[in-house]
């Protein structure tokens, strides 16, 4: 009897846990490692996000020469930023999200050092999922994103850094992703439209494209590769271009994340810059994330 007992009582546990672990794969995230999530979040849950982006810039755009030189040896430029990043569910189609940054860079030029500590940039953003098509795993999101000017720019001293650009963006984005067993791929085409910062500058508009695919070696260990370019127009003021204030960057990003438990990640992401005109630059940056959902 007690071996009865014993073997109905396993049968028990097996059938709750195996009930929970069935229900909870339902929820198992495949979060992106890089770039805009196409799917949206359960409704009424939450994902927490984390990430600490690492740049030693050694590469500036030389405008004498038109292109990216070594950065001379007197000057030295680092910035630490770390995000803060919150989804949550409004319904099964609707997600709310919000990026915060914490910005913390510093420039030695000739000897004199300058930096930059404090709230970046504030990012919001809805994101929509208006397509589904679950037997063939295709589905089609839109994005609709919003960037507030919360870093400091102004009344700056003579040894601070701005921390973020003086405008307010707000942009648009579409996201298809293909689902094909252990692995998927995604894509966006992104737009933003940049406002003027506070030097009564319009800053030229965004557009960014990127494809991404991901292969779950294991229900813990993911691995995944993206192509992304993103270039940025001139700027203007009153209405003339300002000659050379263009930007773009093209990047190569492996990245790979590990699963403990459920719905916790551990991620890092490479992105290796192939070419780019930008003020600063390097050859590669370093991203080291968290993710959680519940």
């Amino acid at each position: 009897m007690k071996k009865i007992k014993n073997l109905l009582f396993a049968a028990l546990l097996l059938a709750l846990f195996g009930n929970f672990s069935a229900n909870a794969q339902k929820l198992l995230p495949r979060p992106p490692l890089f770039g805009i999530p196409a799917k949206t979040l359960p409704q009424n849950h939450w994902v927490i996000r984390g990430y600490w982006i690492y740049d030693n810039y050694t590469t500036m755009w030389n405008k004498t020469e038109n292109k990216m030189t070594d950065i001379p040896s007197s000057i030295s430029f680092k910035t630490n930023i770390v995000w803060g990043k919150i989804r949550y569910g409004i319904t099964n189609n609707l997600t709310f999200i919000l990026n915060v940054p914490y910005v913390n860079k510093s420039m030695v030029k000739n000897g004199v050092t300058k930096s930059g500590v404090g709230l970046g940039d504030v990012i919001g953003a809805l994101l929509y999922k208006f397509y589904h098509n679950k037997k063939d795993r295709f589905l089609l999101s839109g994005l609709l994103f919003t960037k507030s000017p919360t870093g400091k720019v102004n009344n700056l001293t003579a040894d601070e850094l701005p921390l973020g650009t003086g405008s307010f963006d707000y942009g648009l984005a579409i996201l298809p992703e293909k689902e094909f067993g252990k692995w998927d791929m995604r894509w966006s085409a992104f737009y933003l439209k940049r406002g003027k910062n506070n030097d009564d500058v319009d800053l030229g508009n965004v557009v960014s494209l990127e494809w991404s695919t991901a292969y779950n070696f294991s229900k813990k260990l993911i691995f995944e590769n993206s192509l992304y370019y993103k270039r940025a127009f001139e700027n203007s003021k009153n209405g003339t271009n300002i000659e050379n204030s263009d930007s773009y960057v093209f990047q190569i990003i492996p990245a790979v994340q590990y699963r403990f438990g459920n719905s916790f990640f551990v991620q890092v992401v490479v992105p290796f810059n192939i070419y780019q005109k930008r003020t600063f630059g390097n050859a590669y940056e370093t991203w080291l994330g968290l993710y959680y959902m519940f």
